[in-house]
């Protein structure tokens, strides 16, 4: 087992401190041990990704969205936690910094930078993502870097961070932008292969991370967060904009502009849906509402609590109805995948604390708009939630809730397994990792049967 941090820990910047710091080296360790009993359907890999700077970064440039990408992966087979890794996911500049050859594929020199988002699968492959212009990277079954991908020749640019599985047609929607193109909503198929359904023509270049659907429509936001080279000196070039409308729109399926609708929203910044889906003549469409974000700090950090909220938009009167679905700060939401743009009962995020940093993780019930939480105890911090179902269940909340979650006393995270139907309840296994796995953003589960769809 590799040295799991090597003293990079730095104050200067809260993006290079506590569990937010980045780990030295990359780490494989076998069988794990385990306190309770993994369940024995569960027979793949969980899979997660996020910033981990290489080397000494500059305190004053740095910002957490920009850091080299690590992907973590936790193998799990017949009950037995087999191995975990953590693996760079090669750009150009990491593959020099570690000595290593540089990556094969298309976008050599303009669309090899930092993947350090969300990972997915398609045609059988294993990517990670991220948005605004690199290409997505295949990895192998033991996390590492494989190629740059432009699937198959059909991306037109680049990709997003965070596609949407839809469990009726097969495929993952995407909302994809960056500085230089028009908004473009992609359909990437079962076998990997990518096409441009629409090109939006909007008035600035818009941060704009996820993407929803309904049966009907594909939900675009418009929101006041834009590409800014002033903002450059941060590191992070996106800026909240004063003079910018805050709107969402329904696109139809067909990718017919001519018939994208807009709805002036509340004044503030979107990173993740929860879920949408159609009811008559509305659109309802549930997410975590930041007040602001990258106004009076483009760390994006202390801009006000980000909150539950469901959007009702009513396509014959035009307007928009705002619910708060939870007041309690939250943010990564995760519903089971089998409903996504479906009515839907139950939805999974991490708490937020003033700090930004994640604790309890929470099972929030839409239906009843009541909230259940799961304490991983004392100094313990739950990372995104990710629902996996059980097979053949038939409730909406048969299977697991799993995360990474960070302990603070031990410095060293775990990965726990919940039953989600019993979410307040022990967990059913805790798996200890030899290393702390700083916060990141996504992840899922990749089950050994590639016929199952992605948990994304």
């Amino acid at each position: 087992m590799d040295k799991p941090d090597g003293g990079l820990r730095q104050a200067a910047n809260p993006w290079l401190s506590g569990n937010y710091a980045p780990v030295a080296t990359e780490t494989t360790s076998f069988d794990l041990e385990v306190r309770g009993h993994i369940p024995e359907e569960l027979n793949g890999r969980f899979v997660r990704i996020g910033p981990n700077p290489i080397g000494t970064p500059d305190p004053q440039r740095f910002h957490w969205f920009l850091g080299t990408g690590m992907a973590h992966g936790l193998r799990l087979r017949d009950g037995r936690a087999e191995w975990y890794r953590s693996r760079y996911v090669l750009s150009r500049d990491a593959a020099a910094a570690l000595g290593r050859q540089p990556l094969p594929g298309p976008g050599e020199g303009t669309r090899d930078g930092v993947v350090n988002t969300h990972l997915t699968t398609a045609g059988g492959k294993l990517f990670a993502l991220v948005e605004a212009g690199s290409l997505p990277v295949e990895l192998d079954d033991e996390m590492e870097s494989v190629a740059r991908d432009d699937f198959g020749g059909t991306l037109e640019a680049g990709f997003t961070a965070h596609p949407k599985f839809d469990p009726v047609t097969g495929e993952q929607h995407a909302i994809t932008y960056e500085p230089g193109q028009k908004v473009r909503y992609i359909s990437l198929d079962a076998a990997g292969r990518a096409s441009t359904v629409a090109t939006i023509d909007l008035p600035h270049c818009p941060m704009i991370h996820d993407v929803a659907f309904t049966r009907s429509s594909i939900v675009v936001l418009d929101l006041p967060v834009t590409f800014n080279l002033k903002g450059a000196p941060s590191g992070l070039p996106f800026m909240w904009n004063e003079r910018q409308p805050a709107r969402v729109g329904l696109l139809p399926r067909d990718g017919d502009v001519s018939r994208l609708q807009w709805f002036e929203a509340p004044r503030c910044f979107v990173f993740h849906f929860l879920n949408a889906y159609d009811d008559g003549d509305r659109a309802v469409v549930d997410l975590v509402r930041h007040p602001r974000m990258f106004d009076v700090s483009l760390s994006g950090r202390n801009e006000g609590r980000p909150v539950l909220a469901r959007w009702t938009l009513d396509r014959t009167g035009g307007g928009l109805n705002q619910t708060i679905l939870d007041d309690r700060g939250c943010e990564f939401p995760r519903i089971n995948g089998a409903f996504g743009g479906l009515p839907y009962r139950y939805g999974y995020t991490a708490h937020s604390t003033r700090r930004g940093d994640a604790g309890a993780a929470v099972k929030h019930d839409v239906e009843r708009q009541t909230a259940e939480l799961h304490d991983y105890g004392p100094a313990r911090v739950t990372m995104e939630p990710v629902f996996v179902p059980r097979t053949g269940a038939a409730a909406e909340d048969d299977g697991w809730i799993m995360s990474y979650v960070y302990d603070g006393a031990r410095d060293l995270t775990d990965v726990v397994i919940l039953d989600a139907s019993d979410f307040a309840g022990d967990p059913v296994a805790t798996i200890r990792l030899p290393v702390r796995v700083p916060f990141g953003f996504h992840g899922g589960w990749v089950p050994d049967d590639r016929s199952v769809p992605p948990v994304a």
